[in-house]
């Protein structure tokens, strides 16, 4: 099978150095790139601004803790679970890399890493992300049609691991076409079990497909105890270290897996 090597791990600039066997790193020959020499790489880091910003600024400027207080969000979220450039750069990549088609995102918050992954997509590609909240995908969308790729976006609303199921499901009774990516972006709780359903759910994932798994401790934690009535809003979480833990150690007890860990996303494919 097709194997993407993630030996000497790269961001910025020239992230392609990420993938060495990616398409994206091929000599441009003839005229199609007139000005590009033929050692240059066609892919190019993201320029600041765009709708990807307008959301992550949005992100930051919601009052996170008020829309949890009145209701309005299922649980207390924050600013920072927004895909950051960096991470959004190495989305991009992946996918380029990987020339996915179809983008399984389980978790996508507002929205950010979703925009980036369809941005990064070919015109027939598709991005289906799962979400819990219907407030931050109204959030989210509000912003995702000012662009194009908009399109390539599907969302499915409501618990991930009943999401999950349907998919799988589906892939069960080949009534699914295969996800050449998947981003575990989720709470960390249930992220195992997610995984394990990727991993282990025939035709869900493409034979070549890569798993990225987010790491970051709190990070779309609900939270243990919640204080309404004090200014500034106080929320207490666990931070999910454990469960983060054993995510690790059942990756690496898998002998059919490569794996590695890069800008807080345990990577994986099948050797």
């Amino acid at each position: 099978m097709a194997r993407v090597a993630f030996a000497g791990l790269a961001s910025g600039a020239h992230a392609t150095a990420t993938f060495p066997n990616s398409h994206l790193l091929a000599p441009v020959s003839g005229n199609a790139y007139p000005g590009v020499g033929s050692s240059s790489a066609a892919w190019a880091a993201p320029k600041a601004g765009g709708v990807l910003s307008e959301i992550r600024e949005a992100v930051h400027d919601e009052d996170w803790a008020g829309n949890f207080s009145e209701g309005r969000t299922k649980i207390h979220m924050r600013a920072e679970w927004s895909a950051s450039e960096d991470r959004c750069s190495f989305l991009a990549v992946l996918v380029g890399a990987t020339q996915a088609r179809k983008v399984l995102e389980i978790g996508s918050f507002c929205g950010v890493g979703t925009l980036a992954l369809a941005e990064a997509l070919p015109r027939d590609g598709e991005v289906l992300a799962l979400e819990l909240d219907p407030f931050v995908v109204n959030f989210g969308k509000r912003f995702q049609m000012k662009s194009s790729a908009s399109t390539k976006i599907q969302h499915r609303v409501g618990p991930a691991r009943d999401s999950l199921g349907k998919l799988a499901n589906q892939a069960a009774s080949s009534n699914l076409q295969a996800f050449d990516v998947a981003i575990v972006d989720a709470d960390k709780e249930n992220m195992q079990e997610y995984l394990r359903v990727l991993l282990d759910t025939p035709g869900l994932l493409s034979k070549s497909a890569v798993v990225c798994v987010d790491m970051t401790p709190f990070k779309g934690q609900p939270p243990l105890r919640y204080e309404k009535f004090k200014f500034p809003y106080r929320c207490e979480a666990n931070s999910g270290q454990t469960e983060i833990d054993a995510v690790r150690s059942f990756v690496k007890q898998q002998a059919n897996l490569a794996s590695y860990e890069f800008g807080g996303l345990l990577i994986m494919y099948r050797k």
